[in-house]
């Protein structure tokens, strides 16, 4: 989300390159400079620092790119793309069967609650004591 909104903006980005959906978003886009080191990190952000043709050129390359995939109109209509497209699909010759209600899905290997109730001791609770120091029970 954060290399989107740098690119709508016109910003380039420095992504993980660990991070093969950002990695792959910049090889894409060629919006953005990644790393894999270190070394690599330091010498990204100096380059996008320091080299101020490059960083205008990833910038704009970001914003055509968010442009082109992410702008409000174009996610739009790829939402009225596909509804249209599921509405004309006949249904599928082999649907699942619905899953049955929650109680229908209940096992019952488990006694009802008032009979485990009813088998357990009532009273007040009595340990027995352990032995005093002479070995008597209280």
């Amino acid at each position: 989300m954060v290399a989107l909104e740098a690119w709508a903006l016109g910003r380039p980005v420095l992504a993980n390159g660990r991070c093969d959906v950002l990695k792959g978003q910049c090889i894409r886009s060629n919006a953005g400079l990644y790393y894999e080191s270190y070394e690599e990190f330091v010498e990204g952000l100096y380059s996008l620092e320091s080299n101020g043709p490059l960083n205008a050129r990833l910038g704009r390359n970001g914003r055509e790119f968010f442009m082109r995939h992410y702008a409000w109109p174009v996610i739009e209509r790829k939402y009225l793309d596909m509804f249209e497209q599921l509405r004309r699909a006949d249904p599928p010759v082999n649907a699942i069967a619905p899953l049955p209600w929650w109680l229908g899905r209940r096992t019952r290997n488990v006694p009802p609650a008032a009979d485990v109730l009813a088998r357990v001791p009532s009273g007040p609770a009595l340990t027995p004591r352990a032995p005093d120091v002479y070995g008597r029970s209280a």
